[in-house]
C-alpha cells in the first residue's frame, strides 16, 4: 500500500510508535512533522496524521485541516495519541470536539501514555498544574493516580481501526 503517507508529531515517542506500527501494517512511510514540506500529500491516496493530544488538542492537526481543501480525492484522517484509557465514557465526545466539522477528515484515539523524562520543562509544568487541580476535586483520585507517574499504555491491536480504514474495509 505504497499509496499511503503517515505523518506523525510526536514529542515523548508514543505517536512515533503507533505511526511506525502502522507504517509496518500498510507498507508505507512514516514521515516526521518537521518533514512535511518535503511531502507532497496530492500525491497520495490515503493520509494519516498521528500527533499526541495535549489539554484537547492535537499535535499537529491545523496544518493537516488546512491541507484538506487542496486534497481533493484524498482520503485523510487523524489518530490522536493522549493518556485517557481507550474505554474513557468521555473519549467520543472529545474526538467530536477535536474534529469538529471538518468535512473529509476521519478521527481514531489511541492511547498512549505519558513520559515524564521526556517531557519539556512547559509539559511538565502543564501536567504538574492539571495534578494541583485534581488534588482539589472529589472523585477525581483515579485521574490523578493515573497522572502522577510515567506509563506506557500503548498497544499495537489499538491500530486496527486505522487499517481496516487505511485498507478500504471500512
Amino acid at each position: 500500500m505504497t499509496n499511503t503517507i503517515i505523518i506523525y508529531h510526536s514529542k515523548t515517542g508514543f505517536s512515533q510508535r503507533y505511526a511506525q506500527w502502522l507504517a509496518e501494517d500498510l507498507g508505507c512511510r512514516a514521515a516526521p512533522f518537521r518533514e512535511r514540506g518535503g511531502v507532497r500529500l496530492a500525491e497520495y491516496g490515503t493520509v494519516v496524521l498521528v500527533g499526541g493530544l495535549y489539554a484537547g488538542r492535537m499535535s499537529g492537526l491545523s496544518w493537516l485541516k488546512k491541507q484538506l481543501p487542496g486534497l481533493k480525492g484524498v482520503r485523510a484522517a487523524a489518530v490522536a495519541v493522549g493518556c485517557a484509557p481507550m474505554e474513557n465514557p468521555g473519549l467520543q465526545e472529545s474526538m467530536d470536539r477535536l474534529l469538529g466539522d471538518t468535512e473529509g477528515l476521519r478521527g481514531f484515539y489511541c492511547q498512549g501514555g505519558l513520559d515524564y523524562g521526556r517531557m519539556g520543562v512547559v509539559d511538565r509544568a502543564m501536567m504538574a498544574a492539571l495534578r494541583a487541580m485534581l488534588r482539589r476535586q472529589k472523585g477525581s483520585e483515579a485521574m490523578l493516580e493515573g497522572v502522577s507517574r510515567s506509563f506506557d499504555g500503548t498497544n499495537r491491536a489499538y491500530l486496527e481501526p486505522v487499517i481496516r480504514w487505511a485498507r478500504g474495509e471500512m
